[in-house]
């Protein structure tokens, strides 16, 4: 008991035991605020359950009342209002045992309410009753005066209808009662004898009207008494509720801190046990394992770690004096080590990069170089050895015709620049006929010499020809696409203008020829429009499944029309049987252009050749693949990666637009396909249009008949168009289709409209309204507040644009600008009788 060890481990024994009586105590402490908690819950829970039986003892109380106020008799009376007397001293005992209920004064307050109304809707109740009882016994009195005998002596037929009226004044309403007291005092005299009765049926029944309307008040209030005792009794629940969360939330807080301290004491006295056991058991520890490193150090062992270098005592000396010892031969060791690893590792890279890499000294003379200088520059092996000069090596690379440039993409001097490579960064590009790009980045070395980077950039300058050419299609894209949609708004605006002119009658002859001019140009618009949407990619497509070869075949006398007779047309279709899922109309006109394109390329003839044939792709897809061929002069090789490009043409000016090609492009593309121009130098051209085989179900041979148009019959459409000149002639349109148009520029002026006039049958609105809601917002509007009117949205831009712009649903009805008369006659039609 007298060694260190022993005393250090009896007081940390003490601790410990100290620490875990305190640890006791607080927990006994914090179970007893856990007993107030539960104490407080025990008290507020029950003013809770009370308060909620009495908003629903209420309740039953409101339901109550109109059985009281509508007995028909007294003993009826009596046992109603003995009952709702027994409910509401129940209610008073219940209210009575809420002991927080001096904290809502508003909810005391209709209680007495409460008591008092129906209090006082007894009362009246009864007197109801006695009002009756009354008018039923002056009416009886009434009786003897209608036998014949007295009638004949006193003019039976006024005396008959006045007791009639008598008899309905009992039962009439406030106004009928007035008007049957003016009819009464005009048909009987002021002596007439039944007079006096009928002043007194008058009253009773003036009275009983009056006691009926205070008891409806009175119902009426104590069904809104009831509801705002229901509204106090939550809110009061609430608040109890709310101030026991409050109370419970403090002392849970409480507990939670003291059993955190308590935690934290404890942990702190087992961590100084174990600390003290530890240092007792590390320090005799430490000092074996030093005395057997030490013995091993004698007999020549370095590889131990070295303990208890920390320590600040006479064992800590003794370990940092060996480790020493120990540090010094072993970083002897280590240095050689490591200079082996540096050098395999320099030389696995130096083999294995990307890039060639060569070294020459001062005197241009080759002393280092990897395997893939050799490959990149097909280099012999047996023929490249250190010491050859500059000049020697450069000339096995001129094997290779080649080129060098800078890379701003000028000619470079190779002598100059040898001169300058050991004095300054040189870079630039290495061009061979191959189409092979070799970039050199030579850097000086500080004793003399140079070091060259070889990278192959043949992919990369591929990848970024191909990324330009895309950034370029897509920024064109975006341009048309956003150029044909304010086309096709001032294209609807003259199409239907012009289609309004053609409807006038009387018209003459020569407005008649010019109006039709003017609409065959806007119509050759609307068609540019759409090629330029065929160039974005953003035209609206019908798919539908075709026979390839049944449709090619249908379209070739117009292609022999239109290349006129100095062409040959020949055919091979080997698509026998084969189906294709495109849009019928824009296939044709994609192959017509092509013909024509043709046609323009042999203006002295030749021949024009159309083939179909099944082919598989590298992922073993079936394709359709539809040959156009020429026998012209071909398309140079400098212009055949512009050919697809938009607005690009090598006609004469007025010639052609410059969008055949480019439509045919953006149809194939947004139709799942692709397409390839092989054109060698005064050997034709053939365009390859290859595209999805479809697998599908296939149309029958009987077509549905297109339904007649249905005209309007004055049905009112409300039209949402912020174009002013389409607004005018779309109402005009729709007016001389028999419907009455009534115009508004915005979804909010629409909204408004339909809110403080009847519904109209129809709504046809565009979808860009400018700043404010789109015409897709209104009709979700529409939607949800009139959910039975239909609505028929426009837009000029396509339908899968507007899909993914503005969320256009699928099932949406819709109409593309600009659109034709008898379009929107069947759009319309549609809308109003889906």
């Amino acid at each position: 008991m007298h060694s260190a060890r022993a005393r250090l481990l009896v007081a940390f024994a003490c601790i410990t035991l100290a620490a875990l009586a305190l640890a006791i105590v607080g927990w006994r402490g914090l179970s007893d605020t856990e007993q107030s908690l539960e104490r407080l819950r025990e008290e507020i829970l029950p003013d809770i359950s009370h308060s909620l039986e009495l908003a629903e003892r209420t309740a039953s109380l409101a339901s109550l009342a109109p059985f009281v106020a509508e007995a028909s008799a007294p003993f009826q009376l009596q046992h109603d209002r003995q009952q709702l007397l027994e409910r509401v001293q129940q209610l008073k005992e219940l209210a009575g045992r809420i002991r927080h209920l001096t904290s809502a004064p508003v909810l005391r307050s209709l209680l007495e309410k409460l008591y008092a109304t129906l209090d006082e809707l007894i009362f009246l109740t009864q007197q109801e009753l006695f009002q009756r009882e009354d008018l039923r016994q002056l009416l009886y009195q009434l009786q003897p005066l209608g036998n014949p005998a007295h009638d004949a002596a006193l003019q039976a037929q006024d005396q008959s209808q006045a007791i009639d009226q008598l008899i309905a004044a009992a039962s009439a309403s406030s106004r009928e009662l007035s008007l049957i007291q003016q009819r009464f005092n005009a048909r009987i005299a002021d002596d007439d004898p039944i007079r006096a009765s009928a002043r007194q049926i008058f009253g009773l029944r003036h009275q009983q009207l009056e006691v009926k309307q205070r008891q409806a008040y009175l119902l009426a209030a104590v069904r809104a008494i009831s509801d705002q005792l229901s509204t106090e009794v939550k809110a009061f629940v609430d608040s109890l509720q709310t101030r026991f969360e409050h109370q419970h939330a403090a002392l849970a807080a409480t507990i939670d801190q003291g059993k955190v301290r308590i935690l934290w004491i404890s942990l702190v006295a087992l961590l100084a046990l174990v600390a003290g056991a530890t240092l007792v058991l590390t320090m005799t520890h430490n000092l074996k394992a030093v005395t057997r490193l030490m013995t091993r150090l004698a007999s020549g062992v370095t590889e131990q770690a070295t303990p208890a270098v920390q320590r600040r005592d006479e064992i800590g000396s003794l370990a940092r004096a060996f480790n020493v010892f120990r540090e010094n031969s072993r970083e002897l060791q280590s240095m050689a080590e490591n200079l082996q690893k540096q050098q395999r590792l320099l030389q696995t890279v130096f083999d294995n990069i990307n890039d060639g890499l060569s070294v020459f000294d001062r005197d241009q003379r080759l002393i280092a170089w990897n395997p893939r200088y050799l490959s990149i520059f097909d280099l012999p092996a047996g023929k490249i050895r250190s010491g050859l000069s500059l000049n020697h090596v450069q000339n096995l690379m001129t094997r290779n015709a080649h080129s060098n440039r800078t890379l701003d993409n000028r000619p470079l001097d190779m002598t100059q620049t040898n001169l300058q490579r050991p004095e300054q960064p040189i870079r630039f590009e290495r061009y061979y006929q191959d189409g092979r790009v070799i970039e050199f980045r030579s850097q000086p070395m500080p004793d003399g010499g140079f070091v060259t980077l070889y990278s192959d950039l043949t992919d990369r300058k591929t990848i970024e020809s191909q990324l330009r050419q895309a950034q370029k299609m897509e920024v064109l894209g975006q341009l048309t696409g956003g150029i044909s949609h304010d086309f096709n708004n001032l294209l609807a605006a003259v199409i239907g203008n012009l289609q309004l002119l053609e409807q006038q009658p009387g018209l003459a002859e020569k407005v008649s020829r010019y109006g039709q001019r003017a609409l065959a140009a806007a119509e050759r618009g609307a068609s540019l429009v759409q090629r330029l949407l065929a160039f974005s990619r953003k035209q609206q497509l019908h798919p539908e499944a075709q026979q390839l070869n049944v449709l090619i075949e249908g379209m070739l006398d117009l292609v022999e029309y239109s290349v006129g007779p100095h062409i040959d047309i020949q055919t091979r279709l080997e698509a026998t049987d084969d189906w294709i899922y495109v849009d019928p109309g824009q296939l044709e006109n994609a192959l017509l252009n092509l013909a024509l394109n043709s046609s323009a390329a042999m203006p002295d003839g030749g021949t024009l050749s159309f083939s179909t044939r099944v082919l598989q792709d590298t992922a073993g897809t079936d394709r359709v693949q539809i040959d156009v061929c020429d026998t012209g002069n071909g398309i140079p090789e400098e212009l055949q990666d512009r050919v697809f490009d938009p607005f690009f043409t090598t006609k004469e000016v007025g010639q052609g637009s410059g969008l055949g090609l480019s439509m045919v492009y953006g149809f194939v593309k947004q139709s799942g396909g692709d397409i390839h121009i092989e054109s060698p130098p005064g050997k034709g051209t053939c365009i390859a249009i290859s595209l999805p085989r479809h697998q599908g179900a296939r149309p029958s041979e009987s077509q549905p008949l297109e339904q007649p148009l249905t005209l309007g019959n004055g049905e009112l459409i409300l039209l949402v168009e912020d174009d002013h000149l389409v607004l005018q002639a779309v109402e005009d349109m729709l007016a001389e289709l028999g419907y009455e148009p009534l115009s508004c520029r915005s979804a909010e002026e629409a909204l408004q409209w339909l809110q403080d006039n009847p519904l109209p049958d129809l709504v046809l609105s565009d979808i860009n309204l400018g700043s404010g809601q789109t015409g897709i917002q209104l009709q979700q509007r529409l939607q949800q507040r009139w959910p039975q009117l239909p609505c028929v949205l426009a837009s000029g831009l396509p339908r899968d644009q507007l899909s993914k712009r503005y969320g256009l649903p699928a099932d949406a009805g819709f109409i593309a600008k600009p659109y034709r008369l008898d379009t929107l006659a069947r759009t319309v039609a549609t809308g109003l009788h889906p």
